[in-house]
């Protein structure tokens, strides 16, 4: 008799779903739901008070430019986390790690620790609470920018918020997307740099009728039926029939650089003189003070100039002490600008030059998805930032 065929389950020695109390820490499980009171001691150690009277103390530390470590240093803080805590870290969506503890003593001690190993402990409160990044050019196909280049770069700047040497009024978070697919993240966050073209691409003739039909057969099929052109959202890619010859032809006005052809066709280049990121403000997932909303297009775009991306450092920054010297204590950056107005905002910046390009532009238009296609209203207001 023929033995049943194991389950997917069983070939892959696993057992599914995995018991949540399986992996918990025994401090962790005895209190699981049973927490009551927290403590800050600090911008980076929280004290978890339990009603069964125990306590508990995460100390979060930032980590590497999309959570980056070698096993080394996975080594070095499983060691900690062993010697010092009751063995257990996690990482965090805001891309940091946290080692869980039962005594401020020791709490106190791994931080003491891992900023000897180069690691800054902070994040909670009114502070800088972490950036995210994509991969980019690790693994991605169509990165603008080498994100965890510029997040390095921006993490190195913005370290004194992070750590509470420079107290901020409320939570603030920072995403940076290699490109505008923003897979890693969105434009609901505090700021957004996103990787985006300055203009739109160069075909390249010669490579284009690889990603094409057979000449007889696109001289009969309509554009419906065209991938290539169907690819692009914005309709910017059309076929032009001169005769019996068809042509591929790029629409500029239409063209949000988003690179969907470039991904689908290397007939596709972009002019590497125009790698720049966009920069939006002002979003946020919390239902707390105004709710929830999406980032709005602060600046179109900007060059990224690295190794240091000294231009998006600097404009980065100069947001961040707007909102510090001007709002009030709790107050997320997104209130902040709802309480003053986007050109009162605009005026703080310094930006009210070029406030009334922001006041032609349709609510609807807030992402740097539509910016291109909106007649020549964004890049003037690119042009004058």
């Amino acid at each position: 008799m023929t033995a049943a065929a194991p389950s997917k389950a069983e070939r892959l020695q696993k057992v599914f779903p995995v018991d949540l109390e399986k992996f918990l820490p025994e401090a962790i499980l005895r209190n699981y739901g049973k927490w009551v009171d927290r403590k800050f001691h600090g911008y980076g150690i929280i004290e978890h008070v339990s009603a069964t009277g125990e306590r508990i103390f995460t100390v979060k530390v930032a980590l590497p430019p999309n959570a980056r470590l070698s096993a080394d240093t996975l080594d070095k803080f499983a060691d900690i986390a062993d010697k010092l805590g009751i063995g257990a870290l996690r990482v965090t969506m805001a891309g940091n790690i946290e080692f869980l503890t039962d005594s401020l003593e020791k709490a106190l001690k791994i931080k003491e620790e891992v900023e000897k190993l180069g690691f800054p402990v902070g994040g909670w409160g009114g502070a800088l609470w972490g950036i995210n990044s994509c991969t980019a050019y690790l693994t991605c196909t169509t990165a603008v920018v080498d994100s965890p280049s510029i997040t390095k770069a921006l993490g190195d700047a913005l370290k004194p918020y992070f750590t509470g040497e420079i107290p901020l009024p409320a939570k603030l978070r920072v995403f940076v997307s290699g490109c505008p697919a923003m897979c890693a993240g969105g434009t609901a966050i505090d700021i957004a740099i996103v990787g985006q073209w300055g203009a739109p691409p160069k075909i390249r003739e010669e490579v284009l009728p690889m990603c094409l039909p057979p000449p007889k057969a696109l001289a009969k099929l309509p554009e419906s039926q065209i991938f290539l052109v169907q690819v692009c959202p914005t309709g910017a890619l059309s076929l032009r029939r001169e005769g019996d010859k068809v042509k591929l032809v790029l629409i500029g006005e239409k063209c949000i650089n988003c690179a969907r052809c470039k991904e689908n066709c290397d007939a596709f280049d972009y002019d590497p003189e125009n790698v720049g990121v966009s920069i939006l403000v002002g979003g946020k997932m919390s239902n707390t003070g105004t709710g929830p909303r999406l980032g709005r297009v602060l600046i179109p775009w900007l060059p990224a100039n690295p190794p240091r991306y000294e231009e998006i450092v600097a404009v980065v920054k100069h947001i961040v002490e707007t909102w510090r010297q001007h709002a009030q204590p709790g107050e997320r950056l997104a209130d902040f600008i709802e309480r003053v107005g986007w050109t009162k905002f605009l005026d703080l910046l310094g930006f009210g030059k070029v406030r009334d390009y922001y006041q032609r532009v349709p609510e609807f238009a807030r992402t740097f998805l539509t910016y291109r296609s909106r007649g020549d209203v964004y890049p003037r207001l690119r042009d004058g930032i």
